[in-house]
Formats: structure tokens, sequence, C-alpha cells
């Protein structure tokens, strides 16, 4: 009975050094790379401005655009929209969304070289609070890179580059005229090291061993917590006779006891939010068929009557079967909020909503034109690939908050709900067709585990108390780690007995 029981006591230290020697890989790499995200975030350029240049437009003095277009000879258009440029009004005409987009002056047609360019680097001066004459590299970029990795969502994007020691870098959307992410030297070598430490950045090219050498070490995590744990409840009361002279053991099981419930919590959201992940990456969304106008389409007529108001925004959606002009009459509200890099600028000015904006047939068809609401549901059903009398309820949102968290990017969007069994959400941005979300009742549950059981957003009333809280346990993981460590390697291969 003496050996079976000391077999027991003894296969549980057993296991629970050498899982915990494994654990240790990843706690170091996850411990430390955490730590940096908080300095992270303190260390991040902070936009000057988190709303577009404000825009009156006036087009009473302007060229209709099939009389422009057709002055250019572009036969086919995927989106035409006047913006306000240095004191200038320019239609921006896209062919294609891989290209610059062209710009041409809206009262005498002639065309502004490397517009898209130069509207760029005026939307970064105007984010960043830099003088445009201190830009020294400019770039269109049509894929995620290190440097603009997939985090941020939005594409293609300009990649404007200041002059100065920090090489700050604004990463802008011209066709949404807003900013995706600003970057600089600190921000990026500091992202480098949380991808390569939390996202194991080193196996990007092989995501599947990615995946499964992530899934299995934080299953040895779980496993290590569980059965410290358990020798815990077994050996504790013959602990302080047996660790009275092994101090090391014995802040080992101290600091090992203090942590092992965040150790827990830590690595299960973790490998909840791996697996999700990896499930949603492998998803693919049908895409919208880009839509080419053609130009011969457009009625001067409902050019004419567009002409006679003034507006904030114009812009020719062309997602739809009919082409439609939607302009937004508020000067005052702003066109769309910037894409949000962390939490304190939750605050920011919303988005203005897609309610107040109209939609008007290009064509001049007399048919009633959809609202914004309706097109957003016309796309949600192709993203779906569920019939229109599926949908439930929609509603405009206009901030970040809940389970659209500021990761997705794009505001305003329009959340479209339907009534599957997983109770599918697809919240749509329906000026660009985009979809910028996809969310099920698992979805939210793992949304919700990250941001409370990994992130601790339920401390999220101060985060400097937060961010505290969480340095101070995950340095006690690595506490035990490297304690765990050295015990290993001292007394390996003595007997487990001891």
């Amino acid at each position: 009975m003496m050996q079976i029981n000391l077999f027991k006591k003894t296969g549980w230290l057993f296991w629970h050094r050498w899982l915990g020697l494994i654990t240790c890989i990843g706690l170091l790499l996850w411990g430390l790379s955490g730590l940096s995200h908080p300095i992270m975030t303190r260390l991040q350029p902070v936009p000057a401005q988190f709303t577009p240049p404000p825009q009156h437009l006036d087009l009473s003095h302007s060229l209709s655009p099939v009389k422009l277009l057709a002055m250019h000879h572009i036969p086919f258009v995927s989106g035409v929209s006047l913006i306000e440029y240095d004191g200038q009004q320019l239609f921006r005409v896209s062919t294609d969304a891989s290209l610059p987009a062209r710009y041409f002056d809206s009262a005498n047609g002639r065309e502004l070289k490397d517009g898209d360019r130069l509207y760029a680097e005026y939307l970064a001066s105007h984010y960043s609070g830099r003088n445009r004459l201190a830009v020294t590299n400019s770039s269109l970029i049509n894929q995620f890179s290190d440097e603009y990795p997939e985090v941020n969502r939005l594409l293609p994007v300009w990649r404007i580059e200041f002059a100065g020691s920090d090489h700050l870098r604004a990463f802008i959307d011209t066709d949404q005229a807003r900013l995706a992410t600003l970057s600089n030297d600190w921000r990026y070598q500091l992202t480098k090291v949380f991808r390569f430490g939390h996202n194991w950045s080193f196996l990007d090219s092989t995501p599947r061993l990615q995946v499964s050498l992530m899934t299995f070490v934080l299953v040895i995590a779980i496993s290590s917590g569980i059965s410290g744990l358990i020798l815990y409840v077994k050996r504790g009361r013959y602990a302080a006779n047996r660790l009275a002279n092994q101090p090391a053991r014995r802040w080992h099981k101290r600091i090992g006891l203090l942590v092992a419930t965040s150790t827990l919590l830590f690595a299960g959201s973790g490998l909840f939010h791996l697996i999700m992940s990896f499930q949603q990456a492998r998803q693919t969304a049908p895409d919208l068929a880009l839509k080419l106008v053609d130009v011969e389409q457009l009625s001067d007529q409902v050019w004419s009557e567009l002409s006679a108001q003034t507006m904030s925004r114009l812009r020719l959606i062309s997602e739809s079967e009919t082409p439609l002009w939607m302009l937004a009459k508020d000067t005052d509200a702003p066109m769309a909020q910037v894409a949000m890099m962390s939490h304190e600028h939750h605050h920011a000015t919303p988005a203005q909503e897609p309610s107040s904006s109209l939609l008007i047939n290009a064509n001049g068809s007399s048919e009633a034109a959809p609202d914004l609401i309706k097109l957003a549901k016309v796309q949600a059903t192709h993203y779906a690939q569920l019939p229109i009398d599926d949908i439930t309820a929609t509603s405009v949102v206009s901030q970040f908050g809940g389970e659209y968290g500021f990761v997705f990017k794009r505001l305003p969007v329009i959340k479209v709900q339907f009534k599957n069994k997983d109770h599918l959400r697809l919240y749509i941005e329906p000026e660009t067709g985009a979809l910028a979300a996809k969310i099920t009742d698992i979805d939210a549950t793992e949304g919700w585990s990250f941001a409370y059981l990994h992130k601790w957003e339920f401390a999220n009333y101060n985060k400097d108390f937060r961010d505290i809280l969480v340095a101070l346990f995950v340095l006690g993981n690595l506490c035990t780690a490297f304690l765990g460590i050295w015990l290993f390697t001292r007394k390996w291969p003595a007997s487990s007995t001891r």
C-alpha cells in the first residue's frame, strides 16, 4: 500500500515537473511579449485628429460626372466621390481598387497629377499633426506585412512616412478618408516583439504547424497548472517540514499557488481564442462582385437636381444593381470615425450615422431608391447566403463597443441579424459593401472570454490599474517558471521521490 501511495505522489510530481518544463517555453514567450503590450500602447503615436477634415460641398459650378468622364475617355467606373483638397473641389474616380484613384477639378475637369498620393499626404498631415512638407516617402500598399499586419484590416492604404528621428508612418485609406493606424520605430519594434512572442510569427509561413504547436503548449500549460494545484492539495500538509530548508521550492510553491488561477485564465482563454481565430480564418465569405458602372447610365437630370443642394458628402455606390448617389447633408457631422488603435480613444466623436444619409437613383429611375438599411440587408444576404426573410433585426452602429470592438476598424456600420440557430449577425459597411464583422453566439462567447479572462477588461474602469494588475500576475508566472527551471536543472536526474 505504501508503494502504491508513493507511486501516486511521485507520479503527480514527475508529470508536474515535465509538464512544467514545456509550459515554461510558452510562459517565457507569452509572458515577456505580454509585458510589452501595455508599453506599446503607451508609446504608440496618438492622432492629432480623430475625424476627417470637414467638407462643405457646393455643386452649383461643377461639371456633371458624365461630361467629366467623357472628357477623359473613362467609360466605366467602380466609384466616384466628391472631396475637398487644399481649397479645391475634386472628383475622385476609381476604376480598380488596387490602383490609385484619379482626381479631377470639378469645375474645369483638369486632372490633378498623382492626386491619390497628394490626398493621402494631406490626410496624413491632418491626422498626425505633422507638416506635409516633412513627408519623405509615400507608397500604396495592397497587402499586409510585418509593418502593416492583418489586424489593421483595411486595404488598400497609403503608407506616408514623415521626417524625424521616430520615422512616423501614417496608413491612410483615401477611399473613406480615414486613418488605419499610426506607427513609428518604437511601435514597429514592439509590435515585432509582441507578434514574435505572442503570435509566434516565426512560424507564420506554416500556419498549421504554428497553431498545432501553440495549442499543444497551451494544453500542457493548463495541465501543468492543474497538476500543481493537485500537488498542493495532496502534499500541502507536509510542506512546512519538507520545505523548511528549501527556500527556492518554498517560493516556487507560494508564488505558483498565488498565480495559478491567472495561469489557467490566460491559457484557457488563449486556447479558446486560438482555436476560434483559426476556424474563422478558414471561413471565407463570398466577396461582393465589383460592379463597374457604365458612365452612360448616369443621369445628367439627376445631377442637375443634386447641384441645387449643399452637402458634406457625395459618393456613387456601385454595389447595388442600380447605381446610387449617396449624399449627407449635415455639414457639421464627420464622415467616418478614425480606425481606433487603443481603448483610450473610445471617447472620440461618433461617426455620422448612415440613417442621416440619403440614396438617390443615379440613372434617373422612377423606382423608389432604397435607404442604407435596405441596401445593407441585401449585401448581408449575399455574405450570409440566406434569404432576406431570415433577417430579424437591423440597427445602426456608430461607435465601437460590446461585441463590435475597435478591432473591426470600420464605422459607421449596420448590424444585420438573422434567425438561424447561431443567431448570425453581420456588420456591414453599406457605403463600400464591406463585411466588417461576422459574429455568431460562439464568436461572442469567445470575444467575451478573450476580453474579460485574457485581457482583464473587468478592471478597465482604470486602465493603469488593470495593466499593473495584469503585469504583476504575468511577472508572478514568469518567476514561477524561472524557479521551476532552476529546480528542474538542479535536481535532474535526481529521484522524483524527493
